[in-house]
């Protein structure tokens, strides 16, 4: 059977909204603390950093909520990129790479003559 994009979007949106009822307030909490404490210097990251700083969570609480990042508007993180990931279990499956939004959208530091510092 053969669907269209918006009937993709739907069922994605569908079972997005299932996981998302799965995810706790204290998990979530812990997986947007950890990004934004790799993050707020404005270097970039993958799960596979914010892994590391993370506990034995619900399967996809991460994922689930990184998604719901990048779903809010204004989006708290953008997709730079994308790397190997290290979790043995993904067999080295290409993961995104982000940036905090407010690194991304920031202007450019200029010096006192306005040019780029």
């Amino acid at each position: 059977m053969t669907i269209t994009p918006e009937q993709a979007r739907e069922r994605a949106d569908a079972t997005l909204r299932a996981l998302y009822r799965d995810v706790t307030d204290w998990d979530k909490a812990l997986v947007e603390q950890a990004i934004d404490a790799i993050g707020d210097d404005g270097r970039t990251f993958s799960m596979n950093d914010v892994r590391d700083l993370l506990p034995d969570l619900a399967h996809g609480t991460a994922g689930v909520t990184i998604h719901g990042l990048l779903r809010r508007r204004p989006p708290l993180l953008v997709k730079v990129g994308e790397e190997p990931s290290t979790a043995a279990s993904t067999h080295g499956k290409r993961i995104n790479v982000y940036r905090l939004a407010r690194h991304v959208y920031q202007p450019a530091a200029t010096d006192q003559l306005g040019e780029a510092a």
